[in-house]
């Protein structure tokens, strides 16, 4: 096993694992129903990212998701942010720094999403509008995407990476049966991709810190081909049996071992609390740029 360990730390970093994976979801047997909740306005999340390989016990990264009520023009819109930041002894081998951003309507579809920041080498400048759900069209300033667009022949809603996250959380889980499926329809470098929830049930998942039990939902998106998943390969995701839908929990397998997800901290920020953050996240992240 030895010699595939090297080749699993360069691939780590690559997948969507800082970004609470992306939720990268086949056909569905149940449509999806109305939303039972909405979004918290100055939610602030944060989460650990680890890597698990039998007694090897890595934390690489930290994620924090941030939600705000904005209006425009007479209308409620919601603000959505997901920062992930490789840890210091992890950056010598492969810096993360990224921001994605989106701005959506109060059902959750996207207007305009944003991905910014570095990883490894690479560094991403996009922006994505999604309001004409036909064609969807972005500008990029980075070398790996040209500014394009694409069509969307799916008579379906269409997500970005963050408002995909908050249509799985508020998704009224209590409704579903044990291998339910759900169809989710997501837009991802220049792509547009079809795949599915998996409904698993309801468990009680215990904190590993607090050792405190909490009735939970649990679901697997199906995964998208990448560096270290396999086509049709499923992550676990268990969020709160609540108003709050928190997730809490996610892992997937890898090629060599496991990538955890652990939730840290959840906390309501007033006003301008939350703006200061985002304002430091920004700042870190573009000074990773340089």
């Amino acid at each position: 096993m030895s010699y595939r360990f090297p080749a699993f730390l360069k691939t780590l970093p690559r997948s969507r694992v800082f970004l609470l994976l992306s939720t990268s979801w086949f056909a569905a047997s149940v449509a999806a129903q109305p939303f039972a909740t909405q979004p918290t306005d100055g939610e602030r999340l944060d989460y650990t990212v680890t890597y698990e390989w039998g007694p090897f016990y890595l934390e690489v990264g930290d994620v924090s998701f941030t939600t705000a009520s904005m209006a425009y023009s007479g209308n409620q819109l919601w603000s959505f942010e997901g920062w992930g930041a490789s840890r210091n002894h992890w950056n010598w081998f492969y810096p993360v720094n990224s921001i994605y951003a989106s701005v959506a309507d109060t059902q959750l579809n996207p207007i305009n999403f944003q991905r910014r920041g570095r990883e490894g080498s690479h560094r991403y400048d996009r922006w994505y509008f999604l309001k004409n759900q036909q064609e969807v069209t972005w500008i990029s300033s980075d070398p790996d995407l040209e500014s394009g667009a694409v069509k969307n022949d799916l008579d379906a809603p269409l997500h970005d990476v963050m408002t995909a996250v908050h249509h799985c959380r508020h998704l009224p889980w209590e409704d579903y049966q044990p291998g339910d499926t759900v169809a989710l329809h997501l837009v991802l470098d220049g792509e547009v991709h079809s795949t599915r929830l998996d409904f698993r049930g309801t468990k009680e998942h215990m904190d590993p810190t607090t050792q405190s039990v909490v009735k939970c939902w649990e679901f697997s998106p199906t995964l998208i081909d990448g560096t270290v998943f396999k086509a049709g390969d499923q992550m676990r995701v268990i969020v709160t049996a609540d108003n709050r839908r928190l997730p809490v929990f996610v892992e997937t397998e890898l090629v060599v071992g496991r990538a955890r997800i652990y939730l840290s901290s959840a906390t309501v920020l007033e006003a301008t609390e939350l703006t200061a953050f985002r304002k430091r996240t920004a700042l870190y992240r573009d000074a990773a740029l340089d």
